[in-house]
């Protein structure tokens, strides 16, 4: 059976607030999402709605969210990918979740960025934690010799897309060096995720993400993003 042409996501009340921060990215991305209060609210939800996710606190008023979880994947067809945010322990919850077909199980309180990016890989779409900013700054890598990597396209706190004549694989790691101006070059530990084709003849657009920097280089990082260096 075919689903509703708008794309919805069904969540309990109990996990409402960790998707407030993403719920207008969501919506920007084509994706309505509806709460109910208790199992079996999600359950009339779904039956009328066919969602394409489901969000779910693991305890609800009436029904638990395995049990919620497992009629979800029999019922629906295609079935919704299915997140539960419950307790670390006892790891019988998490195990319960597996068994009813639970696509992933995260423990409360789960940090909203975190269920974002994992819902969104359900989803199809990409949220970036950390929004990026076009800016134009020189990069070089290497550890001990220092080799010109390219210029940034855009940067943020957790990574950026580097124009590059060079062409790492993805999953390579770089020490990145950074200068911001003539100021003291800003070092960054990075790893590679993808590596498509410029526009620019014989270019790369290499897509970066940052390994967590220490205090200071953090710092200098927020403070050029912001345009006070």
């Amino acid at each position: 059976m075919d689903r509703p042409s708008r794309k919805v996501i069904i969540l309990s009340e109990n996990v409402g607030r960790f998707l407030l921060r993403g719920e207008s990215y969501l919506s920007r991305s084509g994706f309505v999402l509806m709460a109910g209060g208790s199992g079996r609210d999600i359950l009339d939800l779904a039956a009328r709605e066919r969602p394409v996710a489901a969000v779910l606190g693991y305890d609800l008023k009436d029904v638990s969210g395995d049990e919620i979880c497992r009629r979800l994947k029999r019922t629906l067809d295609p079935p919704p990918a299915v997140l539960v945010v419950g307790p670390a322990s006892p790891p019988e919850a998490a195990l319960r979740c597996s068994l009813a077909g639970c696509d992933e199980y995260l423990f409360s309180p789960v940090e909203p960025g975190a269920l974002l990016t994992r819902l969104s890989s359900y989803l199809g779409i990409r949220f970036r934690v950390h929004p990026r900013r076009p800016l134009v700054v020189p990069v070089s890598h290497g550890r001990i010799l220092r080799e010109f990597l390219g210029h940034t396209r855009d940067l943020s706190e957790g990574g950026a897309l580097i124009e590059s004549i060079l062409k790492p694989g993805a999953g390579r790691r770089l020490v990145l060096r950074v200068y911001p101006d003539d100021l003291e070059a800003l070092e960054l530990r990075a790893v590679v995720l993808r590596v498509e084709p410029s526009r620019e003849r014989d270019q790369n657009l290499l897509g970066v993400q940052f390994f967590p920097p220490p205090p200071p280089a953090r710092a200098r990082l927020r403070d050029l993003l912001s345009g006070r260096i």
